[in-house]
C-alpha cells in the first residue's frame, strides 16, 4: 500500500467524489471530515490550487463532523492541520491527540503530532511519536512521511546523518513531495559524504520537482508563520545553508 501514495490527481479526484456524496448527504460527519482533511492535505502540499479560502471551508467542514459526530477521527486529523495552516500548533497537537483518543490505532495521528511537537519547539519528542506510526502502519500510504518526520526532527536537533538515513527511505517510497527532497539535499550536504552522494541527491531533486528547486522559493516558504519557532527557524537556516552548500541556486542567480 504505501507505493499508492496520493498524488494531486488522485487528491483531486478523491475531493469530487467527496463533495458529490456530501450532495446526496450533506450532514454526513465521515464525508465532511474526508472532505476537510484533504482540502488542507492538497493546500500543505502546495497541490490543486487549493487557496486560503477552501482552507477556511475544510475548518467549515471539520467543525460541522465534530458536531454531528465527535468521534469523526478524520475531521480531528484535519483540523489539526487547519490549526498548523494558522500558526496554532499548540491546538493543532491537541486535535491530533484527540485523533488518537478516539482511535489509537490511527497511524498518521501519531507522525503528524510529531509533526507538531517539532513546530512547537520540541523535535526530541516528535522522534518516538513519528516511529510509533511507522510500527503501527507500515504499508500505510504516508509511511513516507512518516519517515520524513522523523528525519526533519534529526535535522532540526542538528543529527544530520541520522536525518539522511530516514529521508533517503521517505523520498524512496514518497517520491512526489518536495519538500521531503530539499530536506535530504541539506542534510546530505551538511554531513562528510563523498561529493557523488551529494549530488545524487540534488539531481534528484531537480528532475522530480522542478520549478520547486529553487533557493528563493524555499525561503519564502519557511517564513510562513507557521515556522516562527526559533528552533525551527535555525533550522530553516541550516536547510537554506545545505541547499546552497550542495549547489542549489535561486531562479534568478541561472537566469542571470
Amino acid at each position: 500500500m504505501a507505493a499508492n501514495f496520493p498524488t494531486p490527481e488522485t487528491c483531486l479526484e478523491t475531493r469530487r467524489l467527496l463533495e458529490a456524496g456530501l450532495k446526496a448527504d450533506p450532514d454526513n460527519a465521515r464525508l465532511l471530515g474526508l472532505l476537510a482533511f484533504w482540502l488542507a492535505s492538497d493546500f500543505l502540499n502546495g497541490w490543486n490550487d487549493v487557496s486560503r479560502a477552501d482552507v477556511e471551508h475544510a475548518d467549515a467542514a471539520a467543525r460541522k463532523a465534530i458536531g454531528l459526530d465527535r468521534n469523526t477521527t478524520f475531521a480531528h486529523h484535519a483540523m489539526g492541520c487547519i490549526h498548523r495552516i494558522h500558526g496554532n500548533h499548540q491546538a493543532g497537537l491537541e486535535s491530533l491527540r484527540e485523533a488518537i483518543r478516539i482511535d489509537p490505532n490511527y497511524a498518521p495521528a501519531y507522525a503528524q503530532a510529531g509533526n507538531q511537537m517539532v513546530l512547537l519547539g520540541d523535535a526530541k519528542a516528535a522522534i518516538p511519536l513519528a516511529e510509533k506510526s511507522a510500527e503501527l502502519d507500515p504499508n500505510h500510504p504516508s509511511f513516507g512521511v512518516f519517515l520524513w518526520v522523523k528525519g526533519r526532527a534529526h535535522f532540526v536537533l542538528g543529527e544530520y546523518e541520522d536525518a539522511v538515513e530516514a529521508l533517503q527511505e521517505s523520498v524512496r517510497v514518497r517520491p512526489n513531495l518536495w519538500f521531503i527532497h530539499a530536506w535530504l539535499v541539506a542534510a546530505c550536504a551538511l554531513t562528510n559524504r563523498e561529493a557523488e552522494a551529494k549530488k545524487q541527491a540534488l539531481d534528484g531533486f531537480r528532475q522530480h520537482h522542478g520549478a520547486r528547486a529553487d533557493l528563493d522559493r524555499i525561503a519564502e516558504y519557511y517564513g510562513d508563520g507557521q515556522y516562527a519557532h526559533p528552533s525551527v527557524q535555525a533550522a530553516v537556516a541550516q536547510l537554506l545553508r545545505g541547499l546552497e552548500r550542495a549547489g542549489l541556486k535561486s531562479a534568478s542567480d541561472v537566469m542571470g
